[in-house]
């Protein structure tokens, strides 16, 4: 195996050992040998994506080496990963289960490996779209493929027709609903289905199928009706303030509930960020919604990560505007600290540091000059 192992692998045991961060960086491992264009292992990993080697103890890691290989070129953004991508990521599944042992290294989910691949997304379609009329609703990955398309947004628009076929489907319905609203107009036709989906029995789903409907067809008031009368009644379901932010100014009638929501959340900050980031889309007022991201980001970096919206707080901290000088040295130090941002203890904890830091770099990137003007 040693023969096959990237150049940066000094062994067979390290080139394992070593694997599972090549994959989930997206960066190589080897600083000494980066260069601006292609990772110098990218080529070898390419020659590794249809082999079936194993490790010595295949209980221990999840996968063959070809389904390591062809992960590490996904991240690297590298299209020799694309051939066969969806097969290998669906293979595991056609019993109907995985088998892996928790704590141990491990493959990544479907759409961990999808959902960044939108630009790639006319290559890796028809996989995607066989699968899912093949498997239908009962399909292993059916409810993985329709997040990653919902990712996709309108590069999915291909696939509206198996994507529609879901809906009356209990178990996948909203996640098929999502996936319609993301394609945006070009899931027009699908709007009927849309309307007549399984879960309208549930008040709050009532809200959220009349929002799909709005980002299908342009039905804006209907939707709004439905989900500020749900925000003035107290009747609150989760999520239902992110839609309303949704509407932007139209909803400005409600900011003011939405502004004693965000101050009510108290200790629960995953209601505190929806709230700030739905009441900042409504007014366009930076205060009070940086102040309430702000101390949600504050506890973030400093080590908190029991939010499971701590990365959403960034990413709307860097939309609202600049940031105090307290949270801005917190920042900077987390970015410079060498311990992965995260709390898992798996791949994971790559991909969700990754994500953080880059949040944390957009927050602190200095600002964009403005255009020069006409003369």
């Amino acid at each position: 195996m040693a023969s096959r192992c990237p150049s940066c692998c000094h062994s067979p045991a390290s080139c394992w050992a070593t694997r599972t961060p090549v994959c989930a960086t997206g960066r190589p491992t080897c600083s000494r040998s980066w260069e601006s264009g292609r990772p110098p292992y990218a080529d070898t990993l390419a020659g590794l994506r249809d082999d079936p080697g194993e490790a010595d103890e295949p209980d221990a890691m999840e996968g063959t080496i070809g389904d390591h290989a062809r992960w590490a070129l996904a991240r690297i953004g590298d299209p020799r990963a694309l051939p066969g991508l969806v097969e290998r990521l669906h293979a595991p599944h056609r019993d109907g289960y995985r088998s892996y042992t928790m704590g141990d290294p491990r493959l990544p989910e479907a759409e961990e490996v999808l959902a960044p691949l939108a630009a790639h997304a006319a290559s890796l379609l028809p996989a995607i779209r066989a699968l899912l009329r093949g498997d239908g609703a009962d399909g292993p990955l059916t409810r993985a493929f329709l997040k990653v398309l919902t990712a996709w947004g309108p590069a999915a628009a291909p696939a509206l027709p198996e994507v529609a076929a879901l809906v009356n489907d209990a178990r996948n319905s909203l996640d098929a609903v999502d996936a319609l609203a993301a394609m945006g107009p070009a899931a027009a036709p699908a709007e009927p289905a849309v309307r007549g989906c399984t879960v309208l029995e549930h008040p709050g789903e009532r809200r959220r199928v009349a929002w799909a409907a709005w980002r299908l067809t342009g039905d804006r008031d209907t939707a709004l009706r439905l989900v500020g009368e749900a925000a003035l009644s107290g009747d609150w379901p989760y999520g239902t303030v992110r839609l309303l932010g949704g509407f932007g100014a139209a909803a400005l009638p409600y900011a003011e509930r939405v502004r004693q929501l965000m101050a009510g959340s108290g200790t629960r900050p995953w209601e505190a960020t929806e709230a700030a980031v739905a009441l900042w889309s409504i007014t366009g007022e930076t205060e009070p919604s940086r102040s309430v991201l702000e101390r949600i980001v504050l506890a973030v970096v400093g080590g908190d990560f029991s939010c499971a919206h701590s990365l959403d707080a960034l990413r709307a901290l860097a939309r609202v505007g600049t940031v105090s000088p307290v949270v801005r040295a917190a920042l900077d130090t987390a970015r410079k600290s060498d311990r992965r941002l995260s709390p898992h203890r798996d791949y994971r904890a790559f991909l969700e540091d990754e994500e953080i830091r880059s949040a944390i770099d957009e927050i602190l990137a200095p600002p964009t000059p403005p255009p020069p003007s006409a003369a």
